[in-house]
């Protein structure tokens, strides 16, 4: 009964560990993952200024055209 006790009690401990491996490895891609999404928000956020930026210089530039 010791025996079957011992090996529960080893089983348990193994896929205690194999289990936080796995919710390490998990994060570590969600970590990854989250870093990925910022840089693209990060682009994209240069991008809407950059744009923004473009429409006020055409919209300065048409009012020029209207005035002549």
């Amino acid at each position: 009964m010791k025996f079957k006790t011992t090996l529960l009690a080893i089983m348990f401990c193994g896929a205690l560990t194999f289990s936080c491996r796995d919710t390490q490895k998990e994060q570590k891609e969600l970590d990854r993952q989250i870093e990925e999404i910022e840089s693209v928000e990060q682009v994209i956020d240069s991008t809407a200024e950059e744009i923004h930026k473009k429409a006020e210089e055409v919209d300065e530039l048409i009012k020029q055209l209207d005035s002549i």
